[in-house]
């Protein structure tokens, strides 16, 4: 599950890093790519190869998040975060971490939250 935070805490880096660079719609693939490293690079890579340069780059940011979410967030983990919120409670006094936690759960389970 560690996997599926890491990669919503990148699409949410992403989008401040597009903001407040005035990223181009048309640059943001090319950019948020090239921030890739290790099995998410080869990954990449690999799309890339199979599908071609032109069309891999012409794709939109929410493509890119459908394709990584559908490849690192595989639907039973996401049950298993699902889970997790409904069962969330306050450990002793400890809202803070509560609190962070739910917003975390919150973030991953978009289908709990629609807007």
């Amino acid at each position: 599950m560690e996997g599926v935070v890491e990669l919503i805490q990148w699409f949410e880096k992403m989008e401040i890093v597009f903001s407040i660079s005035n990223c181009s719609v048309e640059n943001q693939i090319k950019f948020s790519t090239f921030t890739l490293f290790v099995g998410a690079l080869t990954w990449w890579n690999s799309y890339v190869r199979t599908v071609g340069h032109d069309v891999a780059y012409a794709m939109t940011w929410a493509d890119l998040k459908k394709k990584m979410t559908n490849k690192y967030c595989p639907r039973a983990e996401i049950k298993k975060l699902e889970a997790e919120l409904w069962n969330l409670k306050v450990k002793g006094t400890d809202v803070i971490g509560y609190n962070q936690r739910f917003q975390e759960l919150a973030l991953l389970c978009v289908r709990m939250f629609p807007e």
